[in-house]
């Protein structure tokens, strides 16, 4: 089986590892944010995502690029330049997160969605998938308002709220291509704790039968499912081994395949500058 590949801004010149990782499964627009420092608001930013978006499209112009809409949490948005909503919450992955900004905040919707759908006039491999959604209603509206935009490609969901897990018949309904478990999160929630605690078990008997439910579900409704995160060998072996596909984090290319890539540090280094300047907003 291949997997998928996940960038976050890595700047590459030609698929990586073909044989190992058909298409791309996740873009994660928040890091592409996060690397410049700066609100989607911004023309500078939305040329920059634009820019970013068509040169991976071409390249991969004969399979899928999928784009998740940017996910940030309240502590992230809140230091960017050009922020203009800010939301005093005490928990940075709580809140107004993915969807649950998008909505709350019109401006910065409307230009990521325009970023997208003038980057799918020219690139119609491109399709998006909304983050964070608490349930169909929400993945509803949300749909409604990049319809307004005239993109009429392919929209997919994540998964990684309990609620989302639960409404999963009613999401199935909005016309959506695709799902995508955020394991990492989803798990968190799941058990109420924090990544690498001794809690944080996304093998567990009770998670993997939440994936060959949903798993279940997606597949009579005949749409792509697959799971992302950071995730190991292991887990990966025991996904393919259900028929599931893992959208691999390029960063994580080393770790898991012991192969060479040409942008090792590029993750690590936007994260480092990103809560540098975070710590001195606070």
């Amino acid at each position: 089986m291949q997997n998928q590949l996940a960038f976050s801004g890595e700047r590459i010149d030609e698929k990586v590892y073909p044989q190992l990782l058909n298409h791309v499964g996740l873009i994660r627009g928040e890091y592409l944010l996060r690397e410049l420092n700066q609100n989607i608001l911004l023309p500078s930013c939305q040329q920059f995502v634009k820019d970013y978006l068509d040169t991976i499209c071409h390249l991969y112009s004969d399979e899928e690029v999928w784009y998740r809409f940017s996910e940030l949490t309240n502590t992230e948005a809140n230091s960017l330049d050009g922020t203009k909503e800010y939301f005093n919450e005490r928990h940075p992955l709580f809140g107004y997160r993915g969807t649950r900004r998008l909505l709350a905040c019109p401006d910065e919707f409307q230009a990521e969605a325009y970023v997208v759908t003038e980057v799918y006039q020219t690139n119609p491999n491109l399709s998006v998938i909304f983050p964070f959604v608490n349930d169909a209603e929400q993945l509803k509206q949300a749909i409604r308002v990049l319809r307004q935009h005239d993109f009429t490609g392919k929209v997919g969901t994540m998964i990684e709220l309990p609620s989302a897990y639960f409404d999963l018949d009613r999401i199935l309904e909005m016309g959506i291509s695709k799902i995508v478990v955020g394991m990492n999160d989803l798990t968190s929630f799941v058990f109420a704790t924090v990544r690498n605690s001794q809690w944080h078990d996304m093998e567990s008997p009770i998670m993997l039968e939440m994936l060959r439910q949903m798993q279940d579900k997606a597949r009579t409704k005949k749409i792509d499912f697959a799971v992302a995160g950071y995730l190991n060998a292991s887990f990966i072996q025991k996904m393919n081994q259900m028929d599931i596909k893992c959208i691999i984090h390029y960063s994580s290319i080393p770790e898991i395949f012991n192969l060479d890539i040409d942008y090792p540090d590029h993750l690590k280094r936007v994260k480092e500058e990103s809560k540098k300047i975070q710590r001195s907003n606070l």
